[in-house]
């Protein structure tokens, strides 16, 4: 028998904080249940922990190297993304909690046909991804979803704290690392392939010690952008997420990625849990402002009315932006569109120009000509499908003429000639020898041929330590590649040194190049550096092409004199110094500069790029990650990357045109932007003409009343 009741609400108190049920009639509803099995999940995932850890730590103990390298890559983590990042990031502007809605849905769970429909279903005020994540218990994978600039990232970074400070307390545990999968499309290998090179490149983790970390599962994935994957390449990348987390099953794993993104491939990742970043509600919106005082009232007045402006304020990245763009701005100073792409637009140029014009950073480079580098490298970066820009990572695929291509080979093949020349003179010269002629025609060949470059990649030499596997393998490499090279040289010299014994040099030069390609695959580095900084990789390849140059050249020396001809130690002393100075680094070093400045010269980029990218990390347009450097936001990255041109006579908010993001065409050579550049349409009469929909508008209008762009005022 059952009994009707009054409809009542109560509030229960259960461990971690305060759970309410509503009951109507005869049915508890409410989050009493819900809230009951998170905390005794919760309770029991610290019981397992604690008892895990005990575990782990007799079980297997890591020597006292492996601690500090465990250490150095932790450290590396917490001071990249969480100090660099997360502390800096835009969205701690904006100090609201973020819901969270369970999806299950949106992951395919393997052997399971049927889950409770827990799909959109938001879960309880205080429940944040930490708690989600603890609660799946070993080998947890979770899928972070979310729309642009609704805080997946900050969710992401949240967790990682969470997790690193845990992994301090106990070094066995899995390390977290963060990765972003936008740069995996660039040559969609299998993923243990790709976390091996990406530890490399951006954390500094020598490839053998990243190979054994991955695996013996040791690490703790966290991976950003995955709707940052070329469309083309998403389902594969999805695809071979699968197949990893297939083979390394106990390697946890965290995946972020934008909703519409993720919801239009057709595979779906095989993860535990999938939680989506909910947007920010009206009344947080509200509140929000309110406390900011009045320099935002003008904002507050026209989200009241504004429908676009109040849609954009849901993602908390737009509202920070939007403190930031109109903090002390009046009503009219804003636009009035019901466009919330336009709205967009306008909110981000108006960021820019306030970042350019704040007091707190001195103005280094003019605006013009920073805004110049920011869109280049932002469209570069869209169009290779890359998140974080490391400087030695400037590869000759940047090029976008056939001319720069061509100049860039023939630049780098006349400096690797003329340095090899020099140093074969200079040997000559200081030795008091008469073969200087015959010094400069052993080093012409040498280092011009040596630097004919191919549109490839450049390859830093970060090598230090010895290896007899991978000498071994050097070596052989260097017998079978040496040899044209040394034909190569002996011709040249049959040339112009008819008396020679050409044979005899001939074989001396392949034996020296061979022993000190040997020597620079023996030679490997710490397993793990433990310091970063901008454009390191270049640095490090030319200290190592002086180290492996003066090793090569002894190399040399020793085989020109046990030939017992007479100047041959000399000779020797030339081969020797110049192969392991261009192979022992100095190639890579001469490639790079001769790219950067070819890139300087067209206008592209500035002279001293770290100073410059530490500039815009100054502004906040960047933020430094070790020594790399990523946009704030990928929606500011994006929004450079629409920019068209940026003429140099006026202010940066009212001119910027913009392209559509998936047609972004060649741009021209930037050397004279700012005596080519088109100026704003001429007034007719007394009108302003929009410079970014042709629409007229009254003289007396400051913003364009069809799209909300800033109007030009003609100069009298």
């Amino acid at each position: 028998m059952t009994t009707n009741q009054e409809p009542y609400n109560r509030s229960i108190n259960i461990g971690s904080g305060n759970y309410n049920e509503s009951i109507q009639g005869d049915y508890i509803q409410g989050d009493f249940i819900q809230g009951s099995v998170i905390y005794i999940n919760k309770s029991l995932f610290q019981i397992s922990d604690f008892l895990g850890r005990r575990t782990s730590d007799v079980a297997k103990p890591a020597t006292q190297e492996e601690y500090k390298q465990r250490k150095v890559l932790l450290n590396k983590v917490k001071n990249y993304w969480i100090e660099g990042v997360l502390e800096k990031s835009l969205h701690t502007r904006v100090m609201i909690e973020l819901s969270l809605e369970e999806q299950l849905d949106a992951v395919e769970h393997l052997g399971i046909d049927e889950l409770p429909d827990k799909s959109g279903q938001a879960l309880p005020t205080g429940v944040g991804v930490t708690d989600v994540f603890n609660q799946m218990g070993e080998g947890r994978t979770l899928l972070i979803l979310g729309e642009p600039g609704a805080g997946k990232t900050t969710t992401l970074l949240t967790l990682t704290k969470h997790l690193i400070t845990r992994t301090e307390q106990n070094l066995s545990r899995p390390i977290p690392v963060v990765f972003n999968l936008s740069s995996w499309a660039n040559k969609r290998q299998n993923i243990a392939d790709w976390l091996v090179q990406e530890l490399n490149r951006q954390y500094k983790v020598s490839k053998s010690l990243a190979k054994t970390w991955i695996k013996e599962q040791q690490l703790l994935l966290t991976l950003d952008g995955l709707d940052e994957v070329k469309s083309e390449y998403r389902e594969a990348c999805v695809q071979a997420l699968n197949e990893f987390m297939q083979k390394h099953g106990q390697t946890e794993i965290v995946v972020c990625s934008r909703i519409q993104d993720y919801n239009a491939l057709s595979t779906r990742l095989q993860l535990q849990g999938a939680i989506c970043v909910q947007s920010l509600t009206d009344e947080q919106i509200k509140q929000y402002l309110n406390s900011a005082g009045n320099q935002l009232e003008a904002l507050r007045t026209l989200l009241e009315k504004d429908t676009a402006l109040q849609e954009l304020a849901k993602s908390p990245l737009t509202l920070s932006v939007m403190t930031l763009a109109y903090e002390g701005k009046l009503v009219e100073d804003l636009p009035q569109t019901n466009s919330i792409e336009e709205q967009r637009r306008h909110l981000f140029n108006t960021y820019i120009e306030t970042m350019f014009s704040r007091k707190q950073a001195k103005q280094k480079y003019p605006k013009e000509q920073a805004m110049r580098w920011l869109i280049w490298l932002a469209k570069r970066l869209s169009q290779t499908s890359q998140t974080m820009f490391l400087i030695e990572g400037l590869q000759p695929t940047w090029f976008q003429t056939k001319t720069q291509k061509i100049l860039y080979r023939i630049g780098s093949f006349l400096i690797g000639g003329l340095l090899g020349g020099l140093i074969g003179a200079l040997i000559g010269l200081l030795a008091q020898s008469k073969s200087v002629q015959l010094s400069l025609l052993i080093g012409l060949p040498i280092g011009g041929l040596s630097l004919l470059p191919q549109m490839t990649e450049i390859k830093t030499v970060e090598t230090l330590r010895w290896s007899w596997q991978e000498a071994r393998k050097f070596l052989i490499n260097g017998l079978l590649n040496g040899l044209p090279l040394a034909v190569i040289v002996g011709l040249v010299l049959r040339l112009f040194k008819s008396d020679l014994d050409v044979q005899r040099l001939v074989l001396i030069y392949w034996l020296i190049d061979a022993l000190i390609l040997g020597l620079l695959g023996g030679l490997r580095g710490p397993e793990i550096e433990r310091k970063t900084s901008p454009n390191q990789g270049i640095w490090n390849s030319g200290r190592n092409a002086l180290i492996i140059g003066l090793i090569g050249g002894l190399i040399g020396a020793l085989i020109g004199q046990l030939s017992g001809k007479p100047n041959w130690l000399l000779l020797g002393l030339d081969f020797g110094l110049i192969s392991g100075l261009i192979f022992g680094g100095g190639k890579a070093c001469i490639q790079h500069f001769t790219l950067r400045f070819i890139l300087n010269s067209k206008g592209y980029i500035p002279s001293n790029y770290a100073h410059f990218l530490d500039y815009g990390t100054e502004r906040i347009f960047l933020q430094k990650v070790g020594g790399g450097y990523i946009f704030v936001h990928r929606m500011l990255l994006e929004h450079f990357a629409q920019i068209a041109s940026v003429p140099v006579q006026s202010t940066i908010a009212p001119n910027l045109q913009f392209i559509d993001r998936n047609n972004i065409p060649v741009e021209p050579d930037l050397t004279n932007v700012g005596n080519s550049a088109s100026q704003p349409p001429t007034p007719v009469q007394n009108h302003l003409v929009c410079i970014n929909c042709g629409n007229n508008n009254p003289s007396n209008f400051k913003f364009c009343s069809k799209c909300g762009t800033p109007l030009i005022k003609p100069s009298i």
